[in-house]
């Protein structure tokens, strides 16, 4: 995976060069001892002693080295790829962007099109259940449950403290529905757990790993770019990996814990990345995360758990009565329900807002609340941030000639920009203000309660910023 350099670098350091600068570091016993344990020949005399005889081991040696000359001369003899190809099956959800769909999109034709509302002014989706609804983390659970049931032995679900519960008790339904032969304990190791869940994936499984808090996916970062990543467009792999990351502000766990981190896998294709805002949305995304042949980072946000007597880290009930049965239908029948797609969730006229995770119930507050000044927004959940639907988005501002991006992570090099960029490549004729994106301050996720609340946008920051792009 390092390649010829760092080898060619590891021997001059590790051996020396021949003129003897450098002169090497290498103990040369040491050498000697691990190369009489080189397994090629030490397996060798191991079939000799199990009776194969030489002329056997002569005739598979040389039937391998034919292959081996075949193969090379078939890849020698191969015309290099047509450049076109190169943003093909980034995941099985989309293909790159070609540098002529920007232009294209810079000619301003998209706004001349018809475009539909989804929704009628004011109407909302996103319908809370005051009783009898599953908590965000309930239907998480209940996801696990069915996904368990689904692929049955050809799953697992691999993590730091899985058998005990893991960190937030999410694994209890797991074992109590007897699937405890399916929690495997991993080590204090996020490289380790991601590349062994690569590593059952390529082999036919569909593993489901945890990260147990957003910020230590950073020890996982080789794993997941470098490795799972990539290897369906290095040589058309299925990965059927998915990576489930709590993660999230008002949850009082501080820098290293709540860390938003969206945007570090924006730079890299090749992970499809999700982050649910509604229990409804946890659940389907989930069981279609787990059948989609990617690896799927799964963004599931701590203070939307309801750990807080049902409640929300803002104090608010966002349970659902939850539909299992939509998502199901799809899965057997070959289709695909919401990811990949973002979803309208509030009709409006006046200005679009795109969010998702737990900002989305800050969006609805803000729009029911800017409603009564003759407001009126249209929230789009984006849902999958990865790849982006910015069609969706483009329809949207293209009627209400406004936009607002609302993200719970930093401002400064949020993937908000991103989406907001693309957006405007398409939709830039159409606007009648400034587009503005709303993030965290730029500084680390506080644990002080007051601190960490000051950092994130707060629902007034939110009305004021949208009251002041209309009016502007």
């Amino acid at each position: 995976m390092r390649g010829c350099g760092h080898a060619h670098h590891h021997d001059d350091l590790y051996l020396g060069a021949p003129s003897g600068t450098p002169p090497g570091y290498v103990d040369r016993d040491l050498l000697t001892y691990w190369e009489n344990k080189d397994p090629i020949p030490t397996h060798r005399n191991l079939l000799l002693s199990l009776g194969i005889s030489e002329e056997e081991l002569e005739q598979m040696e040389e039937e391998e080295s034919e292959l081996l000359d075949a193969a090379r001369k078939h890849v020698e003899e191969m015309d290099w790829a047509d450049p076109t190809t190169v943003t093909k099956g980034i995941t099985s959800l989309h293909d790159a962007d070609t540098h002529e769909d920007h232009l294209i999109r810079l000619s301003g034709s998209t706004i001349h099109a018809e475009h539909k509302a989804v929704l009628d002014v004011g109407e909302c989706l996103l319908d809370y259940a005051e009783s009898g609804g599953w908590t965000y983390s309930r239907a998480i659970q209940q996801a696990m449950c069915d996904i368990a049931e689904q692929y049955g032995d050809s799953t697992i679900f691999m993590g730091e403290d899985m058998e005990v519960a893991g960190a937030f008790g999410m694994n209890i339904p797991l074992k109590a529905n007897g699937h405890q032969d399916k929690l495997l304990d991993m080590p204090l190791c996020e490289a380790v757990i991601i590349h062994s869940a690569t590593g059952a994936a390529l082999s036919g499984m569909r593993p489901m790993a945890e990260i147990q808090f957003g910020g230590f996916a950073a020890l996982a970062h080789n794993a997941l770019l470098n490795n799972a990543a990539m290897l369906r467009w290095r040589w058309g792999a299925n990965v059927p990996l998915t990576i489930r990351v709590p993660l999230g502000a008002r949850t009082r766990s501080g820098p290293f814990h709540a860390n938003m981190i969206e945007s570090w896998y924006a730079n890299d294709p090749g992970l499809v990345v999700v982050a649910p805002g509604t229990p409804q949305d946890a659940y389907d995304l989930l069981r279609e995360a787990a059948e989609l042949d990617d690896p799927v980072m799964f963004l599931e946000h701590i203070g939307l758990y309801g750990l807080r007597g049902g409640l929300t880290g803002w104090g608010q009930n966002i349970n659902q009565k939850v539909d299992t049965q939509p998502v199901k239908d799809a899965i057997e029948s070959g289709n695909r329900l919401k990811i990949g797609k973002a979803g309208v969730v509030r009709g409006g006229r006046d200005i679009t807002l795109v969010t998702w995770g737990a900002m989305l119930h800050i969006a609805k507050l803000a729009a029911d609340e800017l409603a009564k000044e003759d407001i009126e927004v249209e929230i789009i959940d984006v849902r999958t941030l990865i790849p982006f639907d910015a069609e969706t988005c483009v329809s949207s501002v293209t009627r209400t000639g406004r936009l607002v991006v609302l993200q719970e992570g930093q401002w400064f090099g949020g993937i908000g920009h991103s989406m907001q960029s693309r957006i405007m490549e398409e939709a830039f004729y159409a606007l009648e203000s400034a587009p503005l994106v709303i993030g965290a301050l730029d500084t680390p996720v506080p644990f002080a309660p007051p601190l960490e609340n000051h950092t994130v946008p707060s629902l007034e920051h939110v009305v004021k910023a949208i009251r002041q792009v209309v009016q502007g």
